[in-house]
């Protein structure tokens, strides 16, 4: 069961940073003039935050029932580590990238 939740939570915690990493590629006017586009934009930035909420809530939870010293903890300190990792991870990188996109793409010399 443990290997299932494992599973599950970098799963859930890689695919946003997955998703926003796809947006990296667009410029400012690729969304001024695609509107389709534009809503892709904001439903990524939706489920990035929802991640965010997500790792909070893990974090917290976690954080409580280690300092209660709860045997129902073990084997879940990884999570707990990780989820700071992404907490810091998401506020510096997927956000970012999504919230304010390139103003040009430069071009490489031949």
């Amino acid at each position: 069961m443990i290997i299932l939740i494992y599973i599950a939570y970098y799963f859930l915690s890689l695919l946003p940073i997955i998703i926003s990493y796809r947006f990296r590629k667009y410029t400012i006017s690729d969304y001024q003039y695609n509107k389709q586009l534009n809503w892709k934009k904001r439903g990524a930035l939706i489920f990035n935050y929802i991640a965010l909420i997500f790792q909070v809530i893990v974090a917290g939870e976690l954080k409580s029932k280690l300092e209660s010293l709860d045997n129902s903890i073990l084997g879940y300190e990884p999570i707990l580590v990780s989820a700071y990792i992404f907490l810091i991870v998401y506020t510096l990188f997927p956000i970012s990238w999504l919230e304010s996109p390139k103003s040009h793409i430069k071009k490489e010399k031949i």
